[in-house]
């Protein structure tokens, strides 16, 4: 099930047999329930055309980065990054005599907007401090007979960060048609051209996946807390080729202390909620979740599959329904359901654009306040 705004007569059908309550639209920010549960939500023309290009123009300015994490300033291969490159827009690092005052007033608004409809509260002169950091992406293009993915990377958009509650996409290209513009993947969502089978497959595939996930973690963690092997004072006498054992705990520690994220200001050791390709292949019980997405990018699978349109922007949880807000000092627990990815626009559209933005709190439903706006 492939949904665009812009084409009326998908997002009806889609509206009337799955929801049962939403007529498709061309109005103007008009929103569209895609998912009750989990909560994700499309809302056409989000912002301007003239938007668009000015958040583009600032993050060319700022400068891209390769995507392995710009997040934590690490790195990651091609199979991790999905071809993607990030650029961190960061309000509080803007000086009052920049040059590119217009072009961050246009981020500080969608920022401001992204805080309103997620159900927080905001005005365009609150402290730049309290804005959340707007991170801009550019995909490498894909040929239909290339070998690499056209994927990005299959996430939870808790990863490594536990204190988000929901995450706006903004798509800052493409005109909707998502063989050539590309799309954003949901291989967990049932949709209506899906079988119940199919759709309690996935269900399991993904609940396993996130488990999977946890499994990993906490192995990371009992190995970590064994800490690094009691070396001797002097590690210049040290001949780690005569003593295998101590060098199997050296490299083991190091291993351990390098896939393990960073600890949060609370002391929280995060999960990497990330399903890399090569975890088909390692994981038991045919877990190829990977697999999955890739097939839905390339048309070749049904699923929830939002084509990217200049503009519109999808709004969606990332905890599960009822869960600790961060705020109280309990993180909450991520839904596996929302395992998703980016898939890259043809090499015929061009460089596909994307903006988001992760947001902590929210003070009212948005899918409340969807509803009694509708």
């Amino acid at each position: 099930m492939v949904l665009t705004v812009g084409r009326t007569s998908d997002l009806a059908i889609y509206s009337l047999f799955a929801l049962g309550a939403l007529a498709s639209s061309s109005i103007s920010g008009q929103r569209h329930l895609l998912s009750e549960e989990p909560l994700i939500e499309l809302r056409a023309n989000f912002i301007s055309k003239a938007e668009v290009e000015a958040i583009r123009e600032l993050a060319e300015r700022e400068e891209f980065e390769d995507a392995g994490d710009v997040e934590t300033s690490g790195s990651a291969s091609f199979e991790i990054s999905g071809g993607q490159e990030l650029c961190k827009l960061n309000f509080s690092d803007v000086g009052e005599d920049s040059d590119s005052a217009d072009l961050w007033a246009a981020a500080r608004r969608l920022a401001g907007s992204a805080i309103s409809w997620a159900g927080g509260s905001t005005s365009l002169d609150m402290d730049p401090h309290g804005l959340p950091a707007v991170f801009v992406a550019r995909w490498e293009t894909w040929r239909a007979a290339s070998a690499l993915n056209r994927s990005g990377p299959l996430h939870l958009d808790l990863r490594k960060q536990p204190r988000r509650k929901r995450t706006v996409l903004v798509y800052l290209s493409g005109e909707g048609d998502a063989a050539a513009d590309g799309s954003t993947v949901f291989p967990c969502i049932k949709t209506v051209d899906m079988s119940a089978e199919e759709g309690a497959r996935r269900l399991d595939l993904c609940r396993r996946a996130a488990a999977h996930i946890q499994w990993i973690h906490n192995r990371l963690l009992a190995e970590y807390a064994k800490g690094m092997p009691q070396l001797p004072p002097d590690m210049e006498h040290v001949n780690l080729e005569q003593n295998p054992e101590l060098s199997k705990k050296v490299v083991m520690s190091l291993a351990v202390m390098a896939a393990l994220p960073k600890e949060t200001s609370d002391g929280v050791r995060p999960v990497n909620w990330v399903w890399p390709p090569k975890y088909d292949e390692i994981a038991s019980d045919g877990l190829s979740l990977h697999a999955l997405s890739e097939a839905m990018c390339r048309g070749k699978a049904p699923g929830l599959r939002v084509a990217s349109r200049e503009g519109d922007a999808l709004l969606m949880d990332t905890m599960e329904a009822g869960s600790t807000n961060p705020a109280d000092g309990v993180f909450g627990k991520p839904d596996w359901r929302l395992w998703h990815a980016g898939c890259s626009s043809s090499d015929t559209a061009g460089p596909r654009w994307t903006a988001q933005l992760f947001l902590e709190k929210q003070t009212v439903s948005a899918e409340q306040d969807c509803k009694t706006n509708l």
